[in-house]
């Protein structure tokens, strides 16, 4: 092509946003549980690859192209909606998508080859851009988590695109009338387009990656602080949560429960340890059922569990360890024959200083009951009593 060396001044956009969607495949190598990231790269390498050929035509080879160019467009289009709806743990219609892509391709067809209007083709193109872009929004806007900054950032981010490709057959018409048209890649209407097509490829890219990582290091945070087998908080990430705990007044008074599995041992002699895998998960369910959304089980190492429970005294925790034990009475399981029991350990908790010393009291507590015959709850004497 012989263009003047300043018309390829344009490449300069193109090519940014070809280099953002290689780094976006470049993180997904990295991070290869963010299964979005490959679409999102694809959303920004073909709708560039497009932009960047565009960019050198004229308005004859436009119309020779024109097809192939909105292929990639609306491709690019739907492999970035459907990363989006992903990362938001949605879909897209396929269908719906190629009902777009076929009849948008049909009237840029129409339009290039049978009657040459190339205004036509750029709002017929924008418009079908504009609903495909529209394809995610139910899973964006149903996200979880509203209050988390970045999540309403991407939220309001999307929301600002997809207003953006709304007006842009608005623009076309207000920005480029047809005397523009007689170089529509040397108009102010095209230079526009680039420029807002950089700003947004930018922001999105920098905010989704930063979501991204944060997502990644929740997951590294939740292995960190959860016992593999039973889901449960581990001993440190029980220490860690339970000092936050004591330490707010609403959630006072306390109390602690230790808790272990009576002859667990002797499950794993003899029905092996895939059984007593099989009922320490069964157990730790059921721990779970029966305490409220803000206290605390941990899962203190091998068949020992520790529950802190806010908002609770004495009489209240042994009625939560009465629950526990009467649930297991009615629990069968299918790895072992006969029931299950469980002996309880029940101390007061008054800080988080007296934390330590809580689960020493309540370790102590729990050896009584083992020693009493188990399936028991016992509490030091010297205690309030329950």
């Amino acid at each position: 092509m012989n263009l003047p060396p300043d018309h390829y001044f344009v490449l300069i956009v193109p090519i940014g946003i070809f280099l953002l969607g290689m780094a976006l495949f470049t993180c997904w190598r990295v991070l290869r549980q963010q299964h979005f990231l490959p679409w999102l790269a694809t959303g920004y390498l073909l709708p560039a690859l497009a932009m960047a050929v565009q960019s050198l035509m004229s308005n004859e080879q436009l119309a020779d192209w024109s097809v192939i160019a909105a292929a990639l467009y609306l491709v690019g289009g739907w492999a970035l909606t459907r990363g989006l709806a992903m990362r938001h743990g949605g879909d897209v219609s396929l269908p719906l998508a190629i009902v777009i892509g076929v009849t948008t391709l049909a009237l840029l067809y129409y339009y290039s080859r049978v009657e040459e209007q190339l205004w036509t083709r750029a709002i017929c193109l924008n418009t079908a851009l504009a609903l495909m872009y529209l394809l995610p929004f139910r899973s964006i806007l149903r996200r979880r988590n509203p209050g988390d900054t970045l999540e309403r950032i991407v939220r309001w981010s999307y929301i600002a695109c997809v207003g953006y490709a709304l007006l842009r057959p608005l623009l076309i018409i207000a920005l480029a009338p047809d005397y523009e048209m007689a170089m529509l890649t040397r108009s102010g209407y095209w230079l526009l387009t680039l420029a807002a097509s950089l700003i947004f490829s930018i922001w999105f890219m920098f905010i989704l990656l930063a979501c991204a990582l944060r997502d990644v290091m929740r997951v590294l945070h939740e292995e960190r602080n959860r016992d593999p087998l039973t889901q449960l908080i581990n001993r440190r990430a029980f220490f860690e949560s339970a000092e936050r705990a004591l330490q707010d007044s609403n959630l006072a008074p306390w109390a602690l429960l230790a808790c272990d599995v009576d002859h667990f041992k002797q499950v794993n002699d003899t029905w092996g340890h895939t059984a007593g895998d099989q009922v320490l998960q069964s157990v730790a369910h059921i721990l779970t059922e029966q305490v409220r959304r803000d206290d605390l089980v941990s899962r203190f190492g091998g068949e020992e569990f520790i529950i802190l429970l806010n908002r609770s005294d004495a009489g209240h925790a042994r009625s939560v360890a009465q629950r526990i034990q009467s649930q297991l009475a009615l629990t069968r399981f299918s790895a072992i024959p006969g029931k299950v029991t469980v002996s309880f350990g029940l101390t007061l908790v008054t800080s988080a200083a007296d934390l330590a010393h809580a689960i020493e009291r309540a370790d102590i507590s729990l050896y009584q009951a083992k020693q009493s015959g188990r399936d028991r709850i016992c509490m030091l004497p010297e205690e309030p009593p329950a």
